[in-house]
């Protein structure tokens, strides 16, 4: 009688366990929802890390910008396409680049 009594008690103990473990993964703030936040932290640190990086570059771009006259010059010239008065600009085409020119068809149709 005491060996199925410790039975029953084994059998309801693991039913119980197996039972809290289900409800506490699928549950509302269960172990699948902390999973889920774990991940977007890690996206969300990750995203961090980045516009850190991006703000350090701009942060030295400014930094350049207020410091050299001849940064913001190169900048509007790449940029913007600016030139200083009194500067003659050449524009250098490639001649292989361009499309070879349209000939009209003789007009009366005839080939000669």
């Amino acid at each position: 009688m005491e060996s199925g009594r410790r039975w029953a008690l084994f059998a309801l103990s693991a039913f119980y366990f197996v039972f809290l473990t289900t409800a506490s993964y699928y549950k509302e703030n269960g172990f699948q929802d902390i999973q889920k936040l774990a991940s977007a932290i890690e996206e969300i640190n990750k995203a961090t890390i980045q516009l850190e990086e991006e703000n350090v570059k701009y942060a030295n771009e400014l930094t350049q910008i207020n410091s050299s006259d001849m940064y913001v010059e190169a900048i509007a010239r790449e940029n913007m396409g600016l030139v200083k008065p009194g500067e003659i600009v050449f524009e250098f085409v490639d001649i292989e680049k361009l499309s070879p020119p349209q000939h009209p068809e003789n007009s009366s149709g005839n080939a000669t």
